[in-house]
């Protein structure tokens, strides 16, 4: 019962170790020096990174970011049809300048690289995470292009684009995050960045794990004692 107890403690004082945040700048493509590629996916449109063959007329596939031990895969979606993730390239981007992930499914239309109407792009996490920011950028590769006012869908909710900031600090829990062009006031945009940390189990969790190890062990004991 001792070893049990310990255990259980372990379990309990996990719950209280702090969760490294892991940050996915989408918009660091371009440089060379420093870029933040997936790792999978084609060239596209003299730079670009494509979920598919866009050029060749095929979409779907996805765009898959590994940071901080968090896996981050991209789906594009156009009027309910798949279409193709794609990482726009801003050959001198920096902290506020660049563009980051859109949709793509127009073949040939190199203009058609953010996410504008009819177009949605689905961000899944492979593990539960809590969203603790995101960074979006205009049509212009900066974060003042948008209009007072604009908005766009985050998980389906009427959201203010961030004019002059560039970034939004959240407290959303999941493993899947849509952003869709739409809202009260709808303008393009494309996502810059995410910022995340893995989801942690409430200490209650621990707890109760605790207590189901703590039965097993005192049946076993019962068990050895009825030998």
């Amino acid at each position: 019962m001792k070893s049990l107890n310990l255990l259980a403690g372990l379990l309990l004082s996990v719950g209280a170790l702090p969760s490294m945040a892991a940050t996915f700048d989408f918009y660091k493509l371009g440089n060379g020096s420093g870029d933040f590629l997936p790792t999978n996916g084609f060239g596209c449109t003299s730079g670009d990174r494509c979920s598919s063959n866009v050029d060749a007329a095929v979409f779907g596939g996805n765009l898959s970011y590994t940071n901080g031990g968090l896996t981050a895969v991209a789906t594009g979606n156009y009027l309910g049809n798949t279409a193709s993730a794609m990482q726009d390239h801003e050959p001198g981007w920096t902290a506020s300048k660049g563009a980051g992930l859109g949709v793509y499914h127009l073949s040939g239309d190199t203009s058609d690289d953010n996410i504008t109407l009819g177009e949605k792009l689905t961000i899944t996490f492979t593990q539960a995470v809590n969203l603790t920011s995101i960074g979006l950028r205009a049509e212009g590769h900066n974060f003042t292009g948008w209009s007072t006012g604009a908005t766009f869908l985050f998980n389906g909710t009427s959201t203010l684009l961030p004019q002059g900031t560039g970034s939004i600090a959240l407290n959303q829990s999941g493993t899947v995050f849509t952003f869709e062009f739409g809202g009260a006031h709808p303008d393009q945009f494309y996502l810059a960045s995410m910022t995340a940390t893995p989801a942690v189990p409430e200490p209650e969790t621990y707890a109760l794990m605790a207590a189901g190890l703590a039965v097993t062990g005192l049946m076993a004991r019962r068990r050895r004692q009825t030998v």
